[in-house]
């Protein structure tokens, strides 16, 4: 489907801009009477994302997703496709900033996370890695953004914030070599939502950060797993998948590599 940045970058502006003001906190009785109207509303709500995604409506689609998501709020995987498809949209072909366009949809995408951090619990430290993920993807997917970022530091500067936070939920240095571990996860999710370039960006982004992985042995083998999914997608079916299919770690991959 064709999308429109500008709009779509309007519209999840302000609902991510107002989630972080003001993240609900409903009482009690409101969370009761929730979660009655909840399986009765998802849906609807579902139904409704579904026809904004094939009429193309951005604005219409972010809002739908906000309301799925307040639904939900403990998914994180869903708060993060959204937030990466959001940043990872091009820019429109008659752009006259490319870098800025881009710049403002990755600040839009990380507020949204930043307000999904709240109701995360556990899976925190992840929310936060990929937040750390996403900068480097971005400038992937946009060079220009590059240099936007250029004079600040680059992306490593803006995702270290993230990464600082991560270390410090989990105690461990370590934690910055796990975020090419969250790759098959992450883009699963992107091909489920039928963004195959988005997700082969985020496996660009794994390849190269598997190199940060100090067990050299497992970076090899975790490498070249990577690699064998990024061929199959770019449309080369002679690749082996055996290893990938046996490997646990990318089960959530496994439906779309048939």
């Amino acid at each position: 489907m064709t999308r429109h940045p500008l709009p779509m970058v309007a519209a999840a502006g302000c609902m991510a801009l107002a989630w972080v003001a003001a993240p609900p906190q409903p009482a009690v009785g409101q969370e009761l009477a929730a979660a009655f109207v909840r399986p009765a509303m998802l849906p609807f709500v579902w139904s409704s994302l579904e026809e904004a995604g094939r009429t193309g409506d951005d604005a219409e689609y972010f809002a739908r997703a906000r309301q799925l998501l307040e639904l939900m709020p403990a998914w994180t995987d869903g708060h993060t496709v959204f937030a990466f498809r959001l940043a990872l949209a091009p820019a429109p072909a008659d752009a006259t900033d490319p870098g800025g366009d881009a710049w403002q949809r990755l600040q839009v995408a990380l507020a949204w996370l930043e307000g999904a951090r709240a109701t995360a619990g556990t899976r925190e430290a992840d929310l936060l890695l990929t937040m750390a993920f996403l900068p480097e993807v971005a400038v992937l997917q946009q060079p220009a953004l590059g240099e936007r970022l250029r004079a600040s530091g680059g992306p490593a500067a803006l995702a270290d914030h993230y990464l600082a936070a991560a270390e410090q939920l989990r105690g461990s240095p370590a934690v910055r070599e796990a975020r090419t571990f969250l790759a098959p996860k992450l883009a699963a999710g992107l091909l489920a939502a039928g963004d195959r370039r988005q997700a082969m960006a985020v496996l660009d982004t794994a390849i190269e950060r598997s190199f940060d992985v100090r067990d050299r042995a497992l970076a090899g083998e975790w490498r070249q797993r990577l690699l064998e999914v990024r061929r199959w997608l770019d449309g080369d079916r002679a690749v082996d998948l055996a290893a990938v299919q046996a490997d646990e770690r990318f089960a959530a991959l496994w439906a779309h590599l048939r």
